[in-house]
């Protein structure tokens, strides 16, 4: 049941992340690059929920969630409100990075839940 509901919220994050991305921006366009910082924390956040389930060859499912985040950056140049930027994606590709070596530390988290819930009944 808990790897149903994480692969939910893994597939709901991919949503979240295509619909935050191709929408207007939420952030002002004041020229700063405090947006990267919001990149650079999703990408984590995405990369380490589906290191979760994908514990073997994850070296595979980083290229794939960042050729994502690339393809993400390419689809904006077809919106009015948004524009492709070169450091968005290298932002992408850090947070990628940073999510894979959390989940080395802490690895398939959705079975040690499953685990814990079970011993508990």
């Amino acid at each position: 049941m808990i790897e149903r509901l994480w692969k939910l919220g893994g597939w709901l994050g991919i949503a979240a992340m295509l619909a935050l991305s191709l929408t207007p921006p939420m952030l002002g366009e004041s020229g700063s690059h405090a947006d990267k910082i919001v990149h650079f924390a999703g990408y984590a956040v995405l990369m380490f929920w589906w290191a979760q389930l994908v514990v073997e060859r994850r070296w595979k499912l980083a290229v794939a969630v960042a050729l994502f985040g690339a393809a993400i950056e390419l689809l904006q140049g077809l919106t009015p409100d948004r524009q492709p930027d070169g450091l968005d994606a290298l932002a992408n590709t850090g947070g990628v990075l940073l999510g894979w070596f959390f989940a080395r530390l802490l690895p398939n988290l959705p079975a040690r839940l499953a685990a814990l819930s079970a011993s508990r009944h």
